[in-house]
């Protein structure tokens, strides 16, 4: 279904082919997340099967049906240099879907991206990618093919949706932990790497899983009734009473999940006890107006009139964004004035949340699938703000 997606999108473009090097898009065409950024490009033809372009010692992992599979060496220095025989790979692919003669399409636009298996080796498409690729085509025209990509994943597929409930279900693991481990003594740094660590020990092979992360931030006390704003763990001690709260990125094989949960280390004050409760009303109402054909100010609306009515000012941040085949993808924006429009089979993260100087930040967020009656949550945890 993706491929022919994907190839519906280089007719209506005009292209002979799509080269990919993000590891998203490389999965998104293929099934397949690369090891290393760049060691790892799809090959999609207007007319055809798609090709993988893999270091030899990934050629078996790398196997799917309907899509070649061709290998480099990489890594040893003990054979032909790599560089000239991509290129040559390259080379064959495009000739035979005529780019060579026409145009061919690159990702020319992603300026976030998300990280292969190894996370510490990010890649990015800039000027080499689309040298290589200019060369490699030997002079086509290369054209941006960005915004037909976005729209192609803003809409998951039954797969992607199997995929990215795992994910979720992953997620669940480093939030029950943290929910366990959130109490006075312990340091925002150690409370995430108890998070991280249940992650990697305990969510690698669930329902198959292979390669399984999550990257955990912490704020506590005071530092929460701004954490709207981006936060990073620190050492700074959990105390008595305290509000704690996280916010967590988790990957799996490829799919990635957003989440947010607060708690108090301690006793909850009433006006905390209603401000947690508003926060997760909240986030209810937005899934319920996330509809087909509604707007992402719709959905944004809901989650703020559910907070003012709860007698809270809502968050100054956005309601939502799509997630999926990266931790924060662009479509559909949910924020006040959004014209985007919602889609069935989009997944989406809702996150709002009510900071006051003096009670804290509370925000809880979960990631949910679009269906004609609203947003389906794809996996959650059931406990309190104590």
């Amino acid at each position: 279904m993706r491929i022919d997606q994907i190839k519906k999108g280089l007719e209506e473009r005009g292209l002979d082919a799509v080269v990919l090097r993000l590891a998203e898009n490389v999965l998104l065409a293929t099934g397949y997340y690369v090891q290393i950024g760049g060691l790892g490009l799809a090959v999609v033809p207007r007319e055809g099967r798609p090709a993988l372009i893999v270091p030899d010692y990934e050629g078996e992992e790398a196997s799917v049906p309907g899509v070649e599979i061709r290998t480099f060496p990489a890594i040893r220095l003990d054979g032909p240099p790599a560089g000239p025989l991509i290129e040559r790979h390259l080379s064959e692919l495009i000739e035979a879907a005529g780019g060579t003669r026409g145009r061919v399409g690159y990702e020319g636009s992603f300026e976030a991206v998300a990280p292969p298996t190894l996370a510490g080796e990010p890649n990015a498409v800039a000027l080499p990618t689309a040298a290589l690729i200019r060369s490699a085509s030997g002079g086509a025209e290369i054209v941006d093919f960005t915004a037909s990509l976005e729209q192609i994943r803003s809409i998951k597929t039954d797969e992607d949706i199997e995929r990215l409930t795992v994910v979720n279900e992953v997620a669940m693991i480093g939030l029950d932990a943290f929910k366990r481990h959130a109490r006075p003594g312990v340091t925002e740094v150690g409370l995430a790497a108890e998070v991280e660590a249940a992650i990697l020990r305990d969510g690698s092979g669930h329902r198959g899983a292979r390669v399984v992360r999550g990257w955990a931030t912490i704020a506590s006390g005071p530092a929460t009734a701004s954490g709207w704003q981006y936060f990073r763990s620190g050492t700074r001690t959990i105390e008595p009473d305290d509000v704690v709260m996280i916010e967590l990125g988790t990957v799996a094989d490829g799919y990635w999940a957003d989440h947010t949960r607060t708690v108090v280390a301690g006793t909850p004050t009433a006006q905390q006890r209603a401000a947690f409760d508003a926060a997760r009303g909240s986030l209810a109402a937005s899934f319920e107006a996330a509809v087909p054909d509604a707007t992402g100010d719709a959905a944004d609306t809901a989650a703020r009139e559910f907070c003012r009515a709860a007698g809270f000012e809502q968050f100054p941040h956005h309601t939502g964004h799509g997630t999926g085949f990266r931790y924060h993808e662009t479509r559909p924006a949910i924020l006040p004035g959004s014209d985007a429009v919602i889609e069935a089979g989009m997944v989406i993260a809702c996150e709002p949340g009510i900071y006051e100087e003096g009670l804290g930040g509370f925000r809880w967020e979960d990631n949910a699938v679009v269906t004609a009656t609203g947003a389906r949550p794809l996996a959650t945890s059931d406990y309190g703000v104590d």
